[in-house]
């Protein structure tokens, strides 16, 4: 009977130990646009934040994260929101998906996309990186720029073209755009084209740092934009 006792008090003790030494999670704050997620398999929390910029999570670089919260109807609130969400990260299993990283939100709450770290729109210019999962042609240059509030401008890849520029929160539309009528070669001359008309089709834009995406309507790749310079600070 004695013996068991020790062994009790060995093995609380044991346990008190690992409890201690046991790394206490801190909240973390992530800043980006709540959207719902796909489900594979089931297996997935419903809601999901697209970060503003990627982010470093033991050891992983995240783009986006999945979120969890007790307040179901909140999240519905701010849906497709741009959002400043804190909580504690938390760990769950599943066959199809493995481990997964999920945010246990604490509170989240709706801020505007001008909130969020060194980025504005104007007096801001920005080189074409990729267009809708087409690429861009090597050695030539589209741009886009914002040289002052309700209007853009910008290289086509050929020709210069300019215009209004309406936004609103993430919503952005541009055009009808004008431009001038230089000839290059052909190649490039298609790449302007479908450039200048997937500006005119753009309504809503996200900042994830260090890009900016345009999004045409009815699709999902976005035009992709890396800044050049920031003529306005």
């Amino acid at each position: 009977m004695h013996s068991l006792q020790i062994t009790a008090v060995l093995a609380f003790a044991a346990f008190s130990i690992c409890l201690a030494a046991a790394p206490q999670q801190e909240e973390i704050t992530v800043t980006g646009k709540l959207a719902r997620a796909m489900a594979i398999g089931g297996e997935s929390t419903g809601w999901a934040i697209e970060l503003d910029a990627p982010m470093d999570i033991e050891g992983k670089q995240l783009h986006s994260i999945e979120v969890a919260s007790q307040d179901p109807k909140k999240l519905n609130q701010l849906a497709d929101k741009h959002v400043q969400a804190n909580g504690k990260i938390s760990h769950r299993q599943g066959v199809e998906r493995g481990e997964r990283t999920i945010l246990q939100v604490s509170s989240i709450h709706e801020v505007k996309y001008a909130n969020a770290p060194a980025f504005h729109l104007t007096g801001s210019e920005w080189r074409l990186e990729d267009l809708a999962g087409a690429g861009v042609i090597d050695n030539t240059q589209a741009t886009l720029a914002f040289p002052e509030e309700g209007k853009v401008a910008g290289r086509g890849s050929c020709n210069r073209f300019f215009g209004p520029a309406k936004i609103s929160g993430d919503s952005m539309q541009l055009g009808p755009l004008g431009a001038t009528r230089m000839a290059c070669p052909e190649a490039v001359m298609n790449q302007e084209t479908k450039y200048l008309d997937a500006l005119q089709k753009v309504e809503r834009f996200e900042w994830k740092d260090p890009y900016l995406l345009l999004y045409e309507k009815g699709t999902e790749k976005p035009l992709r934009f890396t800044r050049l310079a920031d003529k306005k600070k």
